[in-house]
């Protein structure tokens, strides 16, 4: 093809542009070309990142296929950085897989802000599905914003930083960024994060995990997401998730306060807090009116999960303590109790996590401050993880 380069840096109509690009991509077979068609269509807006992408992409190739040129005696050659066409040749790389998953996306990808393009590369292993989530998202919403389709992914998936470990060093569990979100259709999902260090430290690498207070499926979904988290633990179990109140079709009915409908190597259990969640959940735990009532489920409720246990299976426990505002109010410290429960019922305390609720980054946390150390009342900012084997 006769100047392609120019040929590019001439044309002005959007359409002629993208026709062009596309022509020139296929045709062309020289890995300097491309590399220069790069430099060219980068400049370009809208779709000047998707192409840029795509021919660093088929610049790689080609360099691969000759063998005769190295990427960085190329890059030299044309004044552009290595990491950088690289960088752009894995967005390429994306690019092209969400592409062929559905026809239709390369008339929105093409479009897009760069900006989506280097989100989506931050996702690694779930890059192509960022951008599949993008368009389908697009496609629903047309003056959606960057923000727009970032906040959708992560309302579901989370932020993930590349840098990030989920997996804590010590028992201090702190997550500023949740990988896993919230789902918005449920209020009381604990993080994700929580779910992953309790697997990847308590549970046995195969067997039946069960969660039996479910809620909106967490422990699925960081299951699902093992790779992220397992390190070099290949875990192999199966799932069982129930629930009083299932939100999900994967969640089966099931009374906590009965034994399990399969014998389990692993349990969590993440109850309704005691005087928290009346207003959240129906049920005889959350309805508890007094301590001692909610004490007499949770006994229920570990004498059902006991009986559920194969021997040397685990039981995880997460509470809170319960702290009242005012001076004259009581305190009650519910892992404590909880702790003594398990042992009457010959359950062996193994281990124990703290973990931070983030209280102090909610709204309106000033004002509640202020008024907990007026009455030196000590406001309740984290949970116990107890753990305990058969």
């Amino acid at each position: 093809m006769k100047n392609p380069i120019e040929r590019l840096s001439r044309i002005v109509e959007s359409e002629s542009f993208y026709k062009l690009a596309e022509e020139i991509l296929e045709s062309v077979d020289d890995p300097i070309v491309a590399a220069r068609c790069a430099e060219v269509v980068g400049k370009r807006e809208p779709g000047g990142r998707y192409f840029q992408a795509k021919y660093w992409l088929k610049t790689v190739y080609l360099l691969e296929k000759q063998d005769e040129i190295s990427l960085y005696s190329l890059c030299s050659k044309i004044g552009a950085k290595a990491s950088t066409a690289n960088y752009l040749a894995s967005q390429g790389k994306t690019i092209s897989l969400a592409e062929r998953r559905s026809k239709k996306s390369s008339l929105i990808l093409r479009n897009f802000n760069p900006v989506i393009f280097e989100y989506a590369t931050r996702q690694k292993d779930k890059s192509v599905e960022y951008l599949k989530t993008a368009v389908e998202f697009f496609q629903q919403n047309p003056s959606a914003t960057v923000n727009n389709i970032h906040n959708h992914w992560c309302s579901y998936n989370g932020n993930i930083k590349d840098n990030l470990d989920i997996i804590k060093p010590s028992d201090w569990w702190a997550f500023g960024r949740p990988k896993w979100r919230q789902d918005h259709a449920f209020p009381g999902s604990i993080p994700g994060e929580i779910y992953a260090n309790a697997l990847f430290y308590f549970s046995p690498q195969k067997g039946i995990a069960v969660d039996p207070m479910a809620g909106s499926g967490m422990l699925k979904r960081v299951y699902d997401d093992r790779k992220l988290w397992q390190k070099d633990t290949d875990f192999a179990l199966k799932l069982y998730l129930f629930d009083l109140h299932p939100q999900k079709t994967f969640i089966k009915k099931h009374d906590a306060t009965k034994p399990l409908p399969v014998m389990a190597d692993w349990i969590f259990l993440d109850p309704p807090y005691f005087g928290q969640s009346n207003h959240l959940y129906n049920g005889k735990l959350a309805k508890a009116t007094s301590y001692k009532s909610y004490l007499e489920v949770i006994s229920e409720i570990i004498d059902a999960m006991t009986k559920s246990l194969n021997p040397k299976g685990r039981l995880c426990i997460f509470l809170p303590k319960w702290s009242g505002q005012r001076q004259a109010d009581p305190n009650f410290d519910l892992p404590y109790d909880v702790n003594e429960i398990a042992q009457d019922f010959r359950l062996k305390w193994i281990d124990a996590a703290f973990v931070s609720r983030g209280r102090q980054q909610e709204q309106g946390s000033a004002t509640k401050n202020n008024f907990a150390k007026s009455q030196k009342r000590m406001r309740s900012d984290t949970c116990v993880l107890n753990v305990f084997e058969k």
